[in-house]
């Protein structure tokens, strides 16, 4: 038992000296700024990428609704809707990626750059 406590003294002196002791190094003046700024990018694109994911996720969820509402009513032979986007695939899903990539140009990319703009303009 008092061999604990003795350790347990020495890992405290060891403690107050190691915080009592200046560091061997030091940051520079701007470490701060430079932080403060990553932080914020980081933030900003968390952001900017949480909601797009919600509005793509909200139309996605739309068109499984009226993809569901389309199929289970179809008739046996066959839903008329359902064979022209089957014999459109391709421009359906071309038209979809164009679709796609504008609006995460509009949503993304230039809301994080008009963002920017705007926040060094007040420092």
């Amino acid at each position: 038992m008092n061999t604990e406590r003795r350790k347990q003294s020495e890992i405290e002196a060891l403690i107050d000296e190691a915080l009592r002791a200046d560091p061997d190094f030091s940051l520079s003046s701007s470490f701060t700024d430079k932080l403060l700024i990553k932080v914020h990018r980081h933030l900003a694109w968390k952001e900017l990428f949480t909601e797009f994911a919600l509005k793509i996720g909200l139309v996605a969820g739309t068109l499984i609704i009226l993809a569901i509402c389309l199929i289970f009513p179809a008739p046996k032979e066959g839903n008329p809707v359902i064979l022209f986007l089957m014999n459109n695939i391709q421009i359906i899903v071309i038209i979809s990626v164009l679709i796609l990539f504008t609006y995460f140009i509009d949503q993304v990319l230039l809301r994080y750059f008009f963002r920017k703009k705007i926040v060094s303009q007040k420092t």
